[in-house]
Parts: C-alpha cells; sequence; structure tokens
C-alpha cells in the first residue's frame, strides 16, 4: 500500500517518496502537530505478517525510542496508518559508512574521528543498559558535516533482557560479529559491541575486514579460532600504537578487550595526540578537536552523560500483541534537513535490510553447523 503525495493522514502530511523496495516505503513526511519534516516508512506486508519480524520491530521501537543522543539517529513514532505499520524517526542526509569503504580505506585519523563518535554513542548506550549487536559500517551513517551516527537497533536488546539470545544461536552480520556471538552465548555485554566496532576501525583503515573465506561460516569461526593479522602489515604507516589499540579490540575474551567505550576512545585520542601528519590535519577535521583531546587525556574522565531521556519516552511501552501508538517525544527545534541526493539512503532501509539479512545469516550458520556436525561443540563454548 502506498500514500498519495500531497495527502494528509494520520497526522503526516506526505510530501515525497525517498524510496521504494523489499524492505519497504519510505515517505519524505511533515509531522503536522510538530511542524517538523522527517523520514516515515511503511513496513512490507511480509514483515507485518511475520510474527517473528514484527517482534523484531516492536523491540527496536521500545529500545531506539528510550535513546538521546547526538550520534544515535533519533527516532520518533511508531504507529498504525489505515491498517499499515510505520515508524517515523529523523531525516538524517548522508552516506553509510558501508558505501564509503567500498571503494577502499580512509586515512587511520579519519577513521579515529568517525569511530570515537560511535563510541561516545555505544557508551551512552551501553549505560542505558542496552547492547546493540549489530554494529556494522552498514549501520553507521556519516552526514555532511562528518558527524557519524548510529542506528540499526532492530537487534539491539537491553542487556538484563533473559532472552537477549538463546544458547547455541549466532546473531549478527557474519563479518562483524564477536566470538561470543558466535558461539551464542546468552550473556552478551556491551564489550561485545567494541569488538564490532574494532572489526569496523579495521576495515576502515585497511579496506579489509579481518577475516575473510569462501563461506559466512567459515568467517564465524575465525572469529573464534584465527588470529587477526595486524592493520600495519597491510595498510604500512599505521602507528604501531593503534595496531595495538585494534588488535586489543579484537581479542578472543572479552576480559582482555577494553572494558568500556570510554575506555577505548581514551586510547584512542592519544594516537591522535601523537600524530603528526600534516597532510591529514589540512585536508580534515581530524585534529580541529587536539585542545579538548588533551584536556580528555589529561582528566581520564567519562564524559558527561547525554540529558536523560523525558519521562515520556522513558515509560513509554508498546502492546506486544499488536502497535496503534507508540509515541516518543522528539528533539524540539530540529531543523528539517534536505532531501537526501544520490547515493545517500535513509536509515530505516539499512536498519530493516540487516534484520532480513541477519535472520538468512542465522538459518546458514544453523544448517552448516547441524551439517558438519559441530553444532554441539559451538553450543557447548
Amino acid at each position: 500500500m502506498t500514500f498519495e503525495i500531497g495527502r494528509t493522514v494520520g497526522g503526516y502530511e506526505f510530501l515525497d517518496i525517498l524510496d521504494s523496495s523489499k524492505t519497504g516505503v519510505a515517505y519524505k513526511v511533515r509531522n503536522v502537530k510538530y511542524g517538523r519534516v522527517e523520514m516515515l516508512r511503511i513496513l512490507p506486508r511480509s514483515v507485518q505478517d511475520d510474527q517473528e519480524r514484527v517482534e523484531r520491530f516492536l523491540r527496536e521501537v521500545k529500545v531506539h525510542g528510550r535513546l538521546s543522543h547526538p550520534n544515535i539517529i533519533t527516532f520518533f513514532n511508531a504507529t498504525e496508518i489505515e491498517g499499515q505499520l510505520v515508524m517515523t524517526m529523523e531525516l538524517v542526509e548522508g552516506t553509510p559508512l558501508a558505501f564509503r569503504l567500498e571503494s577502499g580505506s580512509i586515512h587511520y585519523l579519519e577513521a579515529i574521528y568517525y569511530v570515537r563518535q560511535i563510541l561516545s554513542a555505544l557508551g551512552y548506550a551501553h549505560k542505558e543498559g542496552i547492547v546493540h549487536r549489530d554494529v556494522t559500517p552498514a549501520n553507521i551513517l556519516v552526514t555532511p558535516d562528518n558527524r557519524a551516527m548510529l542506528g540499526g537497533f532492530g537487534m539491539a536488546k537491553a542487556a538484563t533482557d533473559p532472552n537477549l539470545t538463546q544458547t547455541g544461536t549466532a546473531v549478527g552480520v557474519a563479518q562483524y560479529m564477536s566470538p561470543e556471538q558466535v558461539k551464542g552465548v546468552a550473556t552478551l555485554d556491551g564489550r561485545s559491541d567494541l569488538y564490532s566496532l574494532g572489526v569496523v576501525l579495521y576495515q576502515a583503515i585497511t579496506g579489509k575486514v579481518p577475516f575473510q573465506a569462501s563461506s559466512q561460516f567459515e568467517v564465524m569461526l575465525a572469529h573464534v579460532n584465527s588470529a587477526p593479522k595486524a592493520p600495519s602489515l597491510i595498510t604500512p604507516g599505521i602507528p604501531a600504537e593503534l595496531d595495538k589499540i585494534i588488535l586489543t579490540a579484537l581479542a578472543k575474551d572479552p576480559s582482555q578487550r577494553f572494558q568500556t567505550a570510554n575506555e577505548f576512545s581514551t586510547a584512542l585520542a592519544e594516537v591522535k595526540l601523537a600524530a603528526k601528519d600534516k597532510a591529514a590535519e589540512k585536508s580534515g577535521p581530524w585534529l580541529v578537536e587536539v585542545p579538548k583531546l588533551r584536556e580528555e587525556v589529561a582528566r581520564v574522565v567519562s564524559p558527561p552523560s547525554p540529558a536523560p531521556v523525558r519521562a515520556a519516552a522513558a515509560s513509554a511501552q508498546p502492546d506486544q500483541a499488536k502497535v496503534k501508538s507508540v509515541t516518543f517525544l522528539p528533539k524540539l527545534a530540529t531543523t528539517p534537513t534536505k532531501d537526501t541526493r544520490a547515493k545517500e539512503w535513509t536509515f530505516a532501509e539499512l536498519a530493516l535490510s540487516g534484520v532480513v539479512t541477519s535472520i538468512i545469516l542465522t538459518v546458514v550458520f544453523l544448517v552448516l553447523m547441524t551439517m558438519t556436525g559441530l553444532l554441539p561443540l559451538v553450543a557447548g563454548h
């Protein structure tokens, strides 16, 4: 079902179609109540008829709606319009980091600049008790003013949720899964997200993920059993300290990794302070923040927590049986963004397509492990 452009229904004026795909139709809309331009996506009928995928949608509503951070794409509302489940969120102009990396690596200072912003978002989410579980370049959006924003909360859950995952079930995108995700452990925590972001940083500065194989199954086993090659062996010129930081983030044992996002971020800040690449300093905003970094590293304290989510947002809980309307108070005085341009994707499409991909990978993983007789071995770790 589609909505006619120019029509106002359910409190939204439909201004334009942003994209149409198997993951649904995305519209540029104006929220009549707030006078704000937003992105609205209709969930495809195939999703609405699949209880498991509806539950993923409901989980994203509950989890994403709790979060308010400058590096997390703002979720506004989930509701039902003329029998269709829809979600609305901040309309962000930008490019997925995954698209940027299709053409190869980026300068290590640029990569650090983006990753530290995502670490700020993850640090906040972890303090709120949320484990993202799907940190990938496809779920990181880079805006024209070089702000990195995290989305894709369709797989996120509260760390205290007893159903965080089922033992023996691998959930995630193979190239970015932590060893504990591969094993299907039932008690994932924020250190799993830090591993995944370590993979993203590795790929950003080398142009390659640390483990490549002919099948997703082999990639997952490599996360558990194989040591990654030092990034500097692939991209000469990377500081030795950055090598050490990335390999620490990719430690198999969570206790050997950075224990918090702030610890990871502070280590990266020290690398930026030591950088003497004048060409990079002149070509991007990567070192503009040096005075702030010096103060941050000197203090070595956690950054101030973002303002708490408004009470109405925190208390809103959707009906698991059927969503009628779950509204979260939006950011105020948000300036409407420009229409997305060519090669710029709407974030909800990425989030929903990521859910579909993760489901497919999980099925393939379980089938292959059953066929090879390794299921008991992996489940037992």
